[in-house]
């Protein structure tokens, strides 16, 4: 009688760990995959670019310096095509840089000051160094804001005098963009660049303040 209930123990033990080692394995297989880790490109390193679009400029002048006359802003528009090169630094899916461009430009517009005098305004260079601070939002998709310093070339002409004005225009430059990897070492872009110049003077009695507008489009090569 004794020895039929140890046997009885040692089946019941030996039913106990087959059904415990299937249970587990049954776990094991039922397992949730573990994730794919989120890959991030490679923005780091320094590159190369052109780029090109359209702009328009709001060109306010002063009065005339005694005199009564009003000029009515200048509204200059036109292309834009240049190049570009930065740097970039990544941490993670955070992206900084810096970066500088150089434009040429045929933002121009010719108007009637006095039913009698024409006056012609012309932005024909903008340039810029600023900062660049970007998030991967996608692997291969980086959003970016850009500041910095500006620079621009203008030209004045008018009817009433013969010979034209020019100035250099210094300001501040900031805006936003997108860039997308096409594949490892091309990068197209997207972006929007507001320059605000400080008041140049053009001849002795003729000051204006320059704001231009920009968007583009731009390819790169990353080193």
């Amino acid at each position: 009688m004794r020895s039929k209930f140890w046997c009885g123990i040692g089946l019941l033990a030996l039913i106990s760990a087959g059904a415990g080692s299937a249970g587990a394995a049954d776990l094991a297989t039922k397992a949730p995959p573990r994730e794919a880790p989120f890959y991030v490109s490679d923005w780091a390193g320094f590159y190369l670019g052109i780029h090109g679009g359209y702009g328009w400029g709001d060109t306010s002048f002063d009065p005339f310096v005694g005199a009564e006359i009003t000029q009515t802003n200048a509204h200059p528009k036109g292309g834009v095509f240049g190049g570009h090169a930065g740097y970039n630094w990544q941490y993670q899916s955070v992206v900084g840089g810096l970066e500088v461009d150089f434009s040429g430009a045929d933002l121009k517009e010719s108007s009637l000051v006095t039913p009698l005098i024409t006056r012609d305004v012309k932005i024909n260079e903008l340039a810029s160094a600023r900062g660049r601070l970007g998030y991967a939002l996608f692997p291969n998709v980086l959003a970016y804001g850009t500041a910095g310093v500006g620079w621009g070339h203008s030209e004045v002409t008018s009817t009433a005098r013969p010979e034209s004005g020019d100035a250099n225009n210094f300001g501040w430059v900031a805006g936003a963009g997108l860039e997308y990897k096409l594949i490892e070492h091309l990068l197209l872009r997207a972006e929007y660049l507001h320059y605000d110049f400080a008041k140049a003077s053009y001849f002795d009695n003729v000051n204006a303040k320059d704001k231009v507008d920009v968007v583009r489009g731009g390819l790169s090569y990353k080193f």
